[in-house]
């Protein structure tokens, strides 16, 4: 069985990267994967990026027919246009609830996976010691600080530890992201070359 003081550990670095990583990037990396599945709201995406496209070329071609001279084609595909539109803004809304409804639950299961789940254990486990100090290292006001709030005296309680785990990420965390950012290959912006300098350097020669 995974110890208390590996738990607390790998479950602090799992919610900071969640919280760095970005709710949102989250939802919407889940929400591509739902919406790749055979599921009904794939299918009403897919729907709706097809009526897209298609609401996108009648207005094209309605802005290139001519009320005037071509009133027929004109008239018939304003009416194409405007069910077309219709449909498309019932879908959107369809598909605006079901991507509402997709994120709530999401944001509840990452929660119950992450801050939830340290909630829990931290009040499970109140009262167990993550790990013993050998007697005589601190004084005993000390001792009594790292046992808070409940575990045994001359020992570090969950809560001390978890909040020791969060503080050296915080440090930590920056660093590393710099180490990386400067490791990875970042490409240099062109200038582009001003009209006619290839031309007075060829004179200049």
């Amino acid at each position: 069985m995974i110890s208390l003081l590996i738990l607390v550990v790998v479950l602090t670095i799992a919610t900071h990267l969640v919280n760095t990583l970005g709710a949102t990037a989250i939802s919407n990396t889940l929400w591509m994967i739902y919406t790749s599945l055979p599921t009904k709201t794939s299918q009403e995406v897919q729907n709706q990026k097809a009526l897209q496209k298609e609401v996108v070329k009648l207005r094209a071609e309605l802005r290139g027919t001519s009320s005037q001279d071509e009133f027929a084609k004109w008239a018939k595909t304003r009416r194409v246009l405007d069910k077309k539109v219709v449909d498309l803004e019932k879908l959107t809304g369809s598909v605006n609830a079901a991507r509402t409804k997709f994120d709530t639950q999401i944001g509840f299961v990452r929660w119950v996976s992450t801050s939830g789940a340290g909630w829990a254990i931290s009040l499970w486990y109140r009262r167990e010691p993550v790990f013993w100090i050998p007697e005589g290292w601190v004084p005993g006001y000390i001792e009594w600080g790292l046992s808070f709030p409940k575990a045994p005296i001359g020992s570090v309680s969950i809560q001390v530890w978890t909040f020791a785990i969060t503080q050296v990420l915080r440090v930590i965390a920056p660093v590393i992201e710099s180490l990386i950012a400067s490791v990875m290959p970042t490409r240099r912006p062109v200038t582009p070359m001003p009209a006619g300098s290839g031309e007075k350097d060829k004179e200049e020669l």
